[in-house]
């Protein structure tokens, strides 16, 4: 039997018959397709639901520049995305009332203030997103033809007192971002403008001056004030008194462009000037953020006299000048010491160790540092060097720091040369103008003083007493001071040793200046200001000048060309404002960065336990600086230029005893804790703490009414013989110059602890105020009796102070008659000593003879520092030789 003949069943298993092989693939295709439908109406449900739009987001939002000036067009840039693809719609809101539209958009502000630029960009559906977390801060400036000081006026045009246009309308606030709801603090008086005064209104030909009014210091000078708030709210408006300083809640959202317009009368009829604020206010609290990341402001008083560094001579041009300009040594960067330099533009600090400097102290030489670029571009050479520090020489400006460099260079030649006349001639009396012995008689020990480099230039020894000292040899002997040796090398040539040549050299004055930028713009006259210079910078610094708008702002600008790598800072601005409560004001809202505050105002910003008084302010404080304070017995008054009727002898200050009953008749403590706020400490002597040559072990006066008795009871009256000044008494006048309170409180409680002696003799003590002007001349004339005097370093060195107080040709030994030869032997004998060591240690040493046993002075305190700035602000740091700060160093964080 085959195979063929078996059953049909017979391969067949119990899960797969025959018959159902036949039906499945039915079934898979039906089952797929059932899965397909269900999917499909899914999708198709889904595309019929409504789905969340999804808000755009802002990427990037722009200003061409931060700070502008009135009219100055600024360009506006925007980036978003949408996550759903929608069509975007972008819409400005300038701050100022104005709007506009589109990804780039450009805008010109009408009037100066502070405005916020915000963005906002819609979907079209609802979706909406704000540059809140990053909004664009401006500052717009007026231009200088707008706060030109206007020309002095006839009197026809003015019979008294008047002022005249421009002026200026400022508006600060405590916040620039807030929340509904909140209180804005605002001031006005810091609204300044020109007023005119007469020297003598009984004799125009005496002419008069402009002063810088601010509404909150002159009541009358604004006659109204009006704040336009752009909410639907009225108008505030009064007076400087009533609405100089005022706040407003907003109660709702929006960018608020705040207008105040301030009303004055001038000489020539009322005008009205206005300024903007925009306030941004949010529902929720609004985002912190860092204005302006890139861009460090400060705001103070006052501004430079120049840009020169070889003609000015005070703080306020001094912080401009140690950042646009270099020297060849500077202070370690980040360091409170001023006893170590370091290279700057020089490569090394000359020393005998390093073969720099001679042993006998009298040549210093620098190699340069190479590629160290001018503002100009030009590459820094020895030229610049040598032409630089010989410029400040020939323009010897007798108001200027000049001197500084005359005393080591040049023997001051040039108060000597022609067209000097100051010159007796008693040598030779034909002889119009001083001679070449005059000066060599004045300014050296003897003719073999002379250097060889001077008399390579001068006439034959045996001519000096009939040869007129000119012009032209005057600038001979000067240009022989600074020797150029080759490209990259210097060196100086002084007349005699003197250590602090290179603290002189860390000093303004001598700056690097390019020397084809000065001969392009005027070059260098003997005796004579460049106007150019005056108002220009041409230097080798981390920051370049950018704009200077008198009583507005002065704007530096780095250079990204500077020899080390470029500054954080893409832009620094001073800020001119003179009302402490607006430079608070801009401070808390972070418009500046730091403020000058005075410590009579430091609780503004300070707890009482030294903390801030804000967590978004820091504080560095109680370091302490040069600047002293002294009272200056004048030995020798000269009773012909006393402001009033002298009523003691003009020898009354000879007399020791009464010097010390003064000086322990003054509330020491007083004074600092309630006077200065706590901002200093006693003074010692004539070198500050901190200074080489301080020494602490001296002995401080104290308030002592008990010892002054005593010292009175051995003061003899000679105008009574026999008595003392206990038992006779004794009037006399204190002066002060007008306007300084920390001076006039300082007279009070001198006159408060003298006549609280209650002295059987009655002691009357008046106290007034002179201007300035007349303080100075009556100070020179030596008809003070007393002068209340303060002093700021030159330059980091010990016989900055020493010579200026205690050498009898020293500045103030001068006026009140001190003279000792033993002390001057020491002071001389100390400045030209060689050996650090040594130096500091006669320094401490001739100070306390001077102190306790002659006492000229009345010491009364070394300032200390208060500084206070954003907690943002990074990189600040104190040293007693810088202008403020050293904006290099400086980061926003």
């Amino acid at each position: 039997m085959n195979m063929e003949e078996t059953s049909p069943n017979q391969g067949a298993t119990a899960e797969t018959a025959p018959s159902e092989e036949k039906k499945r693939p039915w079934g898979k295709i039906a089952a797929i397709v059932i899965v397909l439908i269900v999917i499909i109406a899914a999708i198709a449900a889904w595309r019929l639901l409504p789905t969340a739009n999804r808000a755009p987001e802002i990427t990037q939002s722009t200003a061409s520049t931060e700070v502008a000036e009135v009219g100055q067009s600024i360009s506006f840039t925007a980036q978003a995305t949408d996550a759903d693809g929608d069509p975007l719609t972008y819409t400005w809101d300038f701050g100022d009332g104005q709007t506009g539209t589109g990804t780039a958009a450009s805008h010109s502000y009408g009037l100066s203030g502070r405005f916020i630029a915000l963005l906002t960009v819609a979907d079209g559906k609802g979706g909406v997103d704000t540059n809140d977390v990053s909004l664009l801060f401006l500052t717009v400036n007026l231009p200088a033809s707008g706060v030109a000081q206007p020309a002095d006026p006839t009197p026809a045009q003015c019979a008294n007192t008047c002022t005249f246009a421009p002026a200026v309308a400022v508006l600060s606030a405590d916040r620039t971002t807030t929340q509904a709801g909140s209180a804005v603090r605002f001031n006005a008086n810091a609204t300044w403008g020109y007023v005119w005064s007469w020297t003598n209104t009984s004799n125009y030909s005496e002419g008069g001056s402009f002063a810088l009014t601010i509404a909150g210091d002159a009541s009358s000078f604004v006659t109204s004030f009006a704040y336009a708030w752009a909410d639907g709210t009225a108008n505030t408006t009064g007076t400087s008194r009533t609405v100089g300083q005022t706040s407003h809640t907003f109660s709702s959202t929006g960018n608020f462009f705040v207008k105040l317009t301030a009303a004055l009368n001038t000489a020539s009829g009322p005008i009205s000037v206005s300024t903007g604020y925009t306030v941004r206010v949010i529902a929720a609290p609004p985002p912190q953020q860092i204005k302006n990341p890139s861009i460090f402001t400060r705001v103070t008083f006052g501004e430079p006299s120049y840009v020169d560094p070889a003609v000015d001579y005070e703080t306020s041009g001094g912080e401009v000048l140690q950042n646009v300009y270099e020297t060849l040594v500077w202070y370690q960067e980040g360091s409170e010491s001023v006893t170590t330099l370091v290279p700057r533009l020089a490569l090394e600090v000359p020393t005998i160790a390093n073969g720099l400097l001679s042993p006998d102290g009298l040549n210093y030489t620098f190699n340069l540092r190479p590629n160290v670029r001018f503002h100009n571009n030009a590459v820094m050479t020895a030229a610049d060097v040598e032409f630089s520090v010989e410029r400040a020489l020939a323009i010897h400006d007798p108001d200027g720091p000049s001197w500084m460099i005359e005393q080591i260079l040049t023997n001051y030649v040039s108060v000597y040369a022609v067209p000097a006349t100051s010159c007796d001639n008693t040598t030779t009396p034909t002889v119009e103008f001083c001679t070449v012995q005059d000066w060599v008689n004045g300014e050296f020990p003897s003719s073999a003083a002379v250097p060889a480099h001077f008399r390579a230039v001068l006439p034959a020894e045996a001519l000096w007493p009939v040869t007129t000292l000119t012009t032209a040899m005057g600038w001979a002997v000067t240009n022989t001071s600074v020797e150029q040796v080759d490209n990259d090398t210097v060196v100086f040539h002084l007349t005699h040793p003197y250590p602090a040549f290179l603290q002189i050299a860390a000093y303004t004055v001598m700056s690097i200046v390019s020397k084809a930028a000065v001969m392009a713009n005027g070059g260098v006259q003997w005796g004579a200001h460049n106007a150019w210079m005056d108002r220009n910078t041409a230097g080798t610094g981390p920051f370049k000048l950018k704009a200077w708008v008198p009583n507005q702002i002065i704007s530096l600008e780095r250079w990204d060309q500077y020899w080390r790598t470029p500054a954080a800072m893409k832009q620094v601005n001073i800020l001119k404002i003179n009302d402490i409560a607006t430079r608070e004001l801009m401070l808390l809202a972070g418009d500046a960065d730091t403020a000058t505050i005075n410590r009579d105002h430091q609780f503004d910003v300070m707890n009482t336990d030294g903390t801030p008084r804000y967590a978004t302010l820091a504080i560095v404080k109680d370091k302490p600086t040069f600047d002293v304070l002294f009272f200056g017995y004048n030995q020798n008054i000269r009773a012909a230029g006393t402001p009033d009727p002298l009523q003691v002898p003009t020898n009354f200050f000879a007399d020791i005893h009464i010097r010390k009953a003064f000086s322990y008749s003054f509330d020491y403590n007083q004074f600092i804790q309630n006077v200065i706020f706590g901002g200093g400490e006693q003074l010692r002597g004539p070198i500050p703490r901190g200074m080489a040559g301080f020494n602490s072990s001296l002995p401080l006066f104290s308030h002592n009414a008990a010892l002054a008795q005593t010292e009175l009871q051995a003061a003899m009256n000679p105008t009574v013989p026999g008595q003392s000044y206990w038992q006779t008494g004794f009037s006399i006048t204190l002066y002060y110059n007008a306007g300084n309170t920390v001076r006039e409180q300082g007279c009070l409680l001198l006159k408060q602890g003298l006549e609280a002696l209650a002295a059987p003799g009655t002691i009357s003590v008046s106290v007034r105020a002179l201007d300035w002007p007349v303080y100075l001349a009556t100070l020179r004339a030596k008809g003070l009796p007393i002068f209340f005097l303060g002093w700021a370093p030159d330059y980091a060195d010990p016989d900055d102070y020493a010579f200026p107080f205690l050498h009898s040709r020293g500045t103030f030994p001068i006026r009140v008659g001190y003279s000792n030869a033993t002390v001057d032997a020491w002071v001389s004998a100390a400045a030209s000593e060689l050996n650090p060591v040594v130096r500091e240690q006669m320094y401490k040493d001739l100070q306390g003879p001077v102190v306790t046993q002659h006492v000229p002075y009345l010491w009364i305190y070394q300032a200390t520092n208060f500084h206070v700035q954003r907690s943002w602000v990074q990189g600040y740091y104190f040293n007693p030789m810088l202008s403020e700060g050293y904006y290099y160093s400086y980061t926003k964080a």
